[in-house]
């Protein structure tokens, strides 16, 4: 009991250095243990006195932890994009609450679990991974521009989101010259005139 007191005082303590995300990892390391197994053993009083609960196998979060910092560590090379940005940039009133999008290479992954859930969308092409510059607090966002395009994209591929794409998104935000060079990277005709009629109003 003493000990899991002590474990406690020091996972309170690294929890605002983590926002709330904990790897297995890191738990070894704060436990001083070598092994998965062991780690569990002593993340167990943790998990029943609900201090921490398991999002997917290896990760841990508190009652109040940051979501894009759990995306961000979910999938390293990912980037947060698409509904996520564009409610940050104001461009689109919301986005359903304790819910980030992210855009990575490979496939598409959502985790869902008790507090929300992280959604991210997979590109099976390298040469659309790009516009993915902007860092804070070490978390990776597309600039508005490519969250735009990305939002388009994915919705073609049968994506859903919760606003509507024709009618919701303030296009009058964007930087129509970066727009049309970010275009030029996509070499679906179809989806270069999907884009320039959402951004005229077509529909």
């Amino acid at each position: 009991m003493k000990k899991f007191s002590q474990n406690l005082f020091d996972l309170q303590a690294l929890v605002p250095q983590y926002k709330g995300v904990f790897s297995i990892g890191d738990l070894k390391n704060l436990f001083l243990v070598l092994s998965v197994e062991q780690a569990n053993q002593k993340l167990k009083p943790f998990l029943d006195s609900c201090f921490l609960s398991r999002v997917t196998r290896g990760f841990y979060v508190t009652k109040e932890f940051d979501l894009e910092r759990l995306s961000a560590r979910l999938c390293p090379g990912s980037s947060i994009s698409l509904g996520s940005v564009l409610a940050k940039e104001m461009m689109i009133g919301s986005i359903p609450q304790k819910t980030v999008y992210a855009v990575k290479l490979g496939k598409t992954r959502v985790y869902r679990f008790g507090q929300g859930q992280v959604v991210h969308l997979g590109f099976t092409k390298k040469d659309l991974w790009f516009g993915y510059d902007k860092y804070e607090n070490g978390i990776r966002y597309a600039d508005k521009e490519k969250a735009f395009l990305d939002t388009l994209y994915f919705y073609q591929l049968g994506a859903k989101f919760s606003f509507n794409v024709y009618s919701d998104i303030n296009v009058k935000a964007l930087d129509l010259k970066k727009v049309n060079v970010y275009l030029k990277g996509y070499k679906n005709p179809k989806f270069k005139i999907f884009v320039k009629g959402v951004l005229n109003g077509q529909h």
